[in-house]
């Protein structure tokens, strides 16, 4: 009984010791392109700029990812509708999962975006107990799967707020050569 406690406490102590050893964030260098999902026609890609950092934590590829910039928090998912979904329909689905989420939680009315590279899409604000950031949507050109985009950060100004914006609008849908993730 004895060795066996020992065992269970070194694999427990040691598990820890390693879990506190990984980096809990990864930077993203300026000008690098992370794919955030595909399809089996496209995949969504977005271009960093400088001071980007991705929390893998709690992130998980080809589903969600949290980036952030100083104060700010950017919440990305890559959704799979059911059935392909406009902008319109994808942001009335985020507005009920941001109340499920946050009871004081609600989005703005939405307003057309478009991406420097033309992806089409919606974004408005996004109200949070006393806080307002925004919220973002871009669904792919077969409309199989969506990109949606939460910017928050309670201490963060406005310019700082803007550049989550701007990594937004680097996103682009890209032909792919299939598979999904």
């Amino acid at each position: 009984m004895g060795v066996t406690a020992v065992v269970v406490a070194v694999l427990t102590g040691g598990w820890a010791l390693v879990n506190s050893a990984l980096p809990e964030t990864e930077e993203m260098a300026e000008g690098q392109s992370m794919v955030l999902g595909s399809s089996e026609t496209h995949e969504a890609s977005v271009t960093f700029d400088d001071g980007w950092e991705l929390d893998t934590g709690s992130s998980s590829q080809g589903q969600q990812y949290l980036f952030t910039k100083g104060p700010v928090n950017l919440m990305v998912s890559v959704v799979r509708p059911v059935e392909s979904a406009t902008a319109t329909e994808l942001w009335e689905g985020m507005r009920d999962i941001v109340r499920v989420g946050d009871a004081s939680a609600a989005l703005g009315e939405p307003q057309p975006i478009t991406s420097e590279s033309g992806a089409e899409g919606l974004t408005g604000d996004m109200y949070i107990r006393q806080h307002t950031g925004s919220a973002t949507v871009f669904p792919a050109p077969r409309e199989d799967f969506a990109v949606e985009a939460q910017v928050f950060g309670a201490d963060a100004s406005q310019t700082e707020l803007a550049d989550a914006e701007k990594l937004l609008q680097s996103l682009r849908f890209d032909r792919s050569s299939g598979g999904t993730s």
